[in-house]
């Protein structure tokens, strides 16, 4: 029997994903990726995490310590958004990378953890239901592909014996004032500059078959090319703007040309999105007359 036009995106979604079978045809659209079709509340999530998870290092910035999300882009997983769920997979050391997400019950520092960010249940250290309070957007960080669902935790038990809300935030801990304050000094992000953003985290992981380009989770080089040479150790980025107009600076992987290529790209690039070289060091990703301006320099001399 021949294979259904859905089924064929599918495969296609799993070259540039990594994806197993039954989370690429979950994400999968019906007659695209299905990367960038989402609710209008992950697409927000999407952007809010964006901020969180490249903001580091950089001085005189309004993140400029080390934020505990940016260490989420160090550990390998797989990337799998879902139109009502952005899902990763992460083989190893999973409750680590939620560390870099969520919060402790007695936090109050904002370098840890996503304001709004809770569990709604989870099992054995393995597998967590995230909902993120301020966009009702969910997310899993699962150890395995076919992680259990949510409703058969909650018959189980939404607490197994080797976790407690001890742990994280329940879902039933409303948004504090510390989350508030916090969420309130994220700048206004126009539905493009939105679109931009959601995006990117999209395509962390996200490849190209032919061996082209590569993101490797905006830590590390899948194609072991020798660094380029405005490369620095000590991985430093910055994403911040204001309504239709952001920035995007840092120093490390991906290169900016495999950034470009991987949102342009005809079959895994976002829709209507472009982008074009201004200098050696400077890209602009424009889209419904919004910009997310690239820079790729080093920031402090060797």
């Amino acid at each position: 029997m021949p294979s259904s036009p859905r089924r064929k995106l599918k495969d296609i979604r799993r070259l540039y994903t990594g994806e197993d079978k039954a989370s690429a045809k979950a994400g999968v659209g019906r007659g695209d990726l299905g990367l960038d079709r989402c609710s209008p509340q992950q697409r927000r999530f999407r952007a809010l995490l964006a901020v969180y998870l490249f903001n580091a290092n950089m001085a005189n910035t309004p993140f400029a310590a080390q934020h505990s999300a940016n260490a989420f882009l160090s550990y390998s997983m797989t990337v799998s958004p879902w139109f009502d769920a952005f899902v990763c997979v992460i083989p190893s050391a999973v409750e680590n990378a939620v560390g870099r997400l969520l919060a402790s019950p007695t936090d109050g520092d904002l370098q840890y953890g996503i304001p709004g960010l809770r569990v709604t249940a989870a099992v054995d250290f393995r597998t967590y239901h995230l909902v993120h309070l301020s966009t009702g957007a969910k997310m899993v960080l699962a150890s395995r592909p076919d992680f259990p669902p949510v409703s058969e935790i909650q018959r189980i038990g939404p607490y197994r014996e080797t976790w407690s809300a001890k742990h994280y935030v329940g879902a039933e801990i409303p948004l504090t004032e510390v989350e508030r304050g916090a969420l309130s000094r994220i700048p206004s992000m126009s539905p493009g500059i939105e679109r931009i953003l959601a995006a990117l985290v999209a395509r962390l992981d996200a490849r190209d078959p032919s061996g082209k380009w590569a993101m490797g989770m905006w830590w590390y080089d899948p194609l072991l090319r020798p660094h380029p040479l405005e490369y620095r150790r000590g991985r430093k980025i910055s994403l911040w703007g204001q309504g239709s107009t952001w920035e995007l600076r840092w120093n490390g992987w991906p290169s900016p040309e495999d950034l470009t290529a991987c949102v342009t790209a005809p079959v895994i690039g976002a829709p209507h999105l472009t982008a074009t070289q201004r200098s050696s060091s400077e890209w602009v990703i424009t889209l419904d007359g919004c910009r997310l301006t690239l820079t790729y320099t080093p920031y402090e001399r060797p």
